[in-house]
């Protein structure tokens, strides 16, 4: 903090630098009528005693960071999977989810999917791979390009994303669900039935959580992206981040992976993780963006 005191002096005006135990000072000697107003104060480059990290080492290590942060998340999404319930508990709140749905009047995952089986396996195919290509291709894809080429921006949508993340923890922690193919008689999954069979199977289903179907991370972070390529992107371009999610949604349910409330529910989170990271950066809140590392 700056310290100033009154010295009598002769007129003068001067400022300069001096260095004193290691940390750097700025003098700033103005005067009035012969009594001279002293400011003293630290330089805004000071970095005492603090070592500096070279410039190839922090190109290789910031970009760590970034992934040891994703790293950190999926370790926490893949240690809490049935933690506190089982199976069981997750094809009952399954059985409460048909319960709304059909008092709402939603309930048509096995009407749409049966009207695309009696259609053949094309249009199934198709919507299975909609369900591969619009999620981790596109977000890791979009992701990588955002970190390279618009940082800021990059730093603002990690937030959400990882925001949602959390708030969709909570659910899959203390309300697992199960998927409709798990829950609903007949209903088929269909990435198993007509491929590609690699995808959901039993070898990939040992690194992920198969009852968090509430709320659709799936739908919820297309939605996140939709967003952004709304809001970046010109003329009809713009509207790709309207078809996005909805694409998703779409395949999710068709395919027997989501029920149409699990994206509601996702819908509503992503709404909610906006809205805080806009609050917080109203409020004057620094939100974390690029994560910094200090040399010992």
């Amino acid at each position: 903090m700056p310290y100033t005191f009154p010295v009598s002096l002769a007129p003068v005006s001067s400022a300069f630098n001096h260095s004193h135990g290691g940390l750097p000072w700025r003098f700033l000697a103005i005067s009035t009528r012969n009594v001279v107003l002293v400011t003293i104060s630290p330089t805004r480059n000071a970095t005492p005693n603090t070592p500096q990290i070279s410039g190839a080492r922090r190109r290789w290590l910031v970009p760590g960071l970034e992934v040891g942060l994703y790293l950190g998340c999926y370790l926490v999404y893949w240690i809490t999977r049935g933690l506190l319930f089982d199976e069981s508990a997750a094809l009952l709140n399954a059985e409460r989810v048909i319960s709304i749905e059909r008092s709402l009047g939603i309930f048509v995952e096995p009407a749409w999917q049966s009207w695309l089986v009696d259609q053949g396996p094309g249009l199934l195919i198709f919507f299975n791979w909609v369900y591969i290509i619009t999620y981790w291709p596109i977000i890791l894809g979009m992701g990588l390009v955002l970190y390279l080429h618009r940082r800021t921006k990059y730093y603002y949508y990690r937030n959400v994303l990882v925001l949602n993340l959390l708030l969709a923890l909570t659910f899959f922690l203390l309300l697992p669900v199960a998927p409709p193919f798990k829950s609903v008689p007949g209903l088929l999954d269909s990435i198993q039935t007509y491929g590609p069979t690699f995808y959901g199977s039993p070898q990939m289903t040992a690194f992920y959580n198969t009852n968090a179907a509430v709320p659709s991370l799936h739908f919820s972070w297309t939605a996140i992206f939709g967003v952004l390529f709304y809001r970046s992107m010109t003329g009809w371009r713009k509207y790709l981040g309207i078809l996005y999610p909805v694409l998703t949604f779409s395949a999710i349910v068709i395919t027997g992976n989501h029920f149409i409330l699990d994206a509601a529910v996702g819908g509503i989170l992503v709404a909610l993780s906006f809205g805080l990271v806009e609050w917080a950066q109203r409020r004057g809140f620094r939100l974390p963006q690029e994560l910094t590392v200090r040399s010992r």
